[in-house]
């Protein structure tokens, strides 16, 4: 029976040198990170522009971390870990990726550690986790500082998994199964992704552990799906506090995501769209698992929807993927087990319950690559097995793609540098990718450059005109080039898309003001206000906007039509965004 991953084996030495090697790998691959700054994509939310991390107290700080849904999420762990380096290391982005980077070498040594206790199989589990560190599908969620929750769920469904393999070993070891529940609760306030983690313990269950068989201890080709190919219902008993979490975190997460409205662009897609578009999305993934090209920060969701023969075609090969590997589960039981773990570790975030506007993400692929390193590393274990020139073929192979990998995840890693560099690339390798558009117009906006901006905002509401935030940056990047009728026009459009939204009703509300229609621009500034009581720049703005309509001869009261054109606009508002 394989050993306890939680003890030493009697080979640790060469246990030790892999963990080193697998770090040195790591950090060779993906060193070049802490040279990256941030980028304008989340990171500014979670970071350079959240006064909750840096200022006040660390208690009050700490407070805010478990009470705030920013952003859309609740993960007070995450916010925790972001608080504690703004505290230790200020908006150094070096540090920041720093603490990222060695995140990830500890998860890929706790992957290493697993696979080599459950299985006791050295080389297959060092090629995991060697596969684990520099798949360039990986930097997103290492070079990303927003992404650090992915890191920490990560972690932390890694420590629970091995905690329940320790506890399956030691029968009646309570200590070790509440260790599994705490730290399962602690992924999920990190980040819901590991929501299927006890489907993932099931798999494990069935191979290495043994536990389907109808005699529990049999050796492991004898357990198959085809015993019952559902567990046995004690194993799912003893899921069940697992499985109770997953679903708290699950109502948790579509409450908070559902109330920040980030379904709310999604809301047209109807479930049998979502359901093409998961189908395609699973074979993307393992396009871009064995072929890892184009890499995006983001996937535009195709909303004119998938030809039907891309559809036909991605649903016909999963099927055949998984027929192929169920057939195989008696004689290699690790192949069905890591497609299975690819497929189910995917089901949270493959856009059945579609959140944000992304077909897929790199991001995702964080935990569910390792069901198909998994199925490759034994793959190729069993053929090396067979004889010394197969086994010279497999190890010269193994080495081969891990240098591959490492240079295009190097390359990649690249791409992070700031978010000019990071949106142009997107733009190179995706069509219609309007968040990359928006993201790259705010940037050169922001530098003074409005007619480099002014384009990329137009194609931004040409591909997605149901964006008010498209039509709000047109409106912005046109008042910088004194098109300010235009601009009106563009912040009505906004408006019209999203009525109770008090950033549209503030800059329409300022360039009224700004164009001498003083009367119309309170009114819209005082119905910003009582959406957004707390913005005091909106309140500034209204206080301005007063004033102007006070100094207007025959004014008219405040919230009446639009105040005689042609007026001289107020002096005492700010430049243009």
């Amino acid at each position: 029976m394989a050993r306890d991953p939680t003890r030493p084996s009697p080979g640790s030495k060469s246990g030790v040198m892999v963990a080193v090697l697998l770090v040195l790998l790591t950090w060779a691959a993906l060193g070049g990170i802490v040279r990256n700054g941030f980028v304008n994509y989340d990171d500014d939310l979670y970071l350079t522009e959240n006064p909750a991390l840096s200022s006040g107290s660390a208690a009050a700080a700490l407070a805010w971390a478990f009470t705030t849904t920013l952003g859309g999420n609740w993960h007070p762990l995450t916010w925790i870990s972001h608080l504690i380096d703004v505290r230790l290391f200020g908006m150094n982005p070096a540090a920041h990726h720093a603490v990222g980077l060695a995140l990830h070498s500890v998860n890929a040594l706790l992957l290493f550690a697993l696979l080599r206790g459950l299985t006791g199989a050295l080389w297959p589990s060092a090629l995991v986790a060697a596969l684990f560190a520099v798949h360039p599908l990986h930097v997103e969620s290492v070079a990303w500082a927003a992404e650090r929750k992915d890191l920490l769920s990560t972690l932390l469904a890694l420590g629970a998994t091995l905690m329940y393999v320790r506890a399956v070993r030691r029968p009646g070891g309570r200590a070790s199964r509440a260790a599994v529940l705490l730290l399962f609760a602690l992924a999920l306030m990190a980040k819901p992704m590991p929501l299927t983690l006890p489907l993932l313990l099931l798999l494990l269950d069935w191979w290495p552990l043994g536990r389907w068989s109808p005699t529990p201890g049999t050796p492991t080709r004898a357990t198959s799906p085809l015993h019952g190919f559902l567990p046995p219902l004690p194993l799912w008993r003893e899921k069940a506090p697992l499985l109770l979490l997953a679903t708290v975190s699950a109502v948790i997460t579509l409450n908070v995501q559902a109330d920040a409205g980030a379904m709310q662009a999604a809301a047209a897609i109807d479930l049998p769209a979502r359901m093409v578009n998961a189908v395609v999305a699973y074979v993307g993934y393992l396009r871009k698992s064995l072929w890892p090209s184009d890499l995006a920060i983001l996937y535009p969701y195709p909303w004119g929807g998938h030809p039907p023969l891309e559809f036909f075609a991605a649903l016909a090969l999963l099927t055949a993927l998984v027929a192929l590997a169920l057939r195989q589960s008696l004689r290699r039981p690790w192949l069905p087990v890591g497609l299975l773990w690819f497929l189910a570790s995917l089901l949270p975030v493959i856009g059945l319950v579609q959140v944000g506007e992304q077909a897929l993400a790199d991001r995702y692929t964080y935990l569910p690559l390792v069901g198909i390193f998994v199925a490759a590393a034994w793959w190729l274990a069993e053929i090396a097995g067979s004889g010394r020139r197969q086994a010279r073929t497999v190890v010269g192979a193994s080495l081969a793609a891990i240098v591959i990998l490492g240079a295009i995840a190097a390359r990649q890693a690249g791409t992070w540098r700031d978010g000019e560099t990071l949106f142009s690339r997107a733009l190179a390798v995706t069509r219609d990718n309007y968040i990359a558009h928006n993201n790259l117009g705010t940037m050169l906006l922001r530098r003074g450059n409005a007619a480099a901006a002014l384009p990329h905002f137009e194609e931004t509401v040409r591909t997605a005109p149901h964006s008010p935030q498209g039509f709000q940056n047109l409106g912005r990047a046109l008042e910088h080039l004194g098109r300010r009728e235009e601009a009106l026009a563009v912040y009505r459009e906004a408006l019209r898309l999203q009525p109770r939204n008090p950033g549209t009703l503030d800059l329409l509300g300022v360039a009224l003001a700004r164009s001498g229609r003083a009367g119309e621009a309170v009114r819209l500034l005082e119905e910003a206000t009582v959406l957004a009581p707390g913005n005091t720049s909106i309140r500034a703005h209204l206080a301005v906007a007063n004033a102007q309509l006070a100094a207007t001869p025959g004014r008219t009261p405040a919230g009446s039509a639009d105040s005689p054109s042609g007026q001289t606009p107020s002096r005492s508002f700010p430049p243009v965004p």
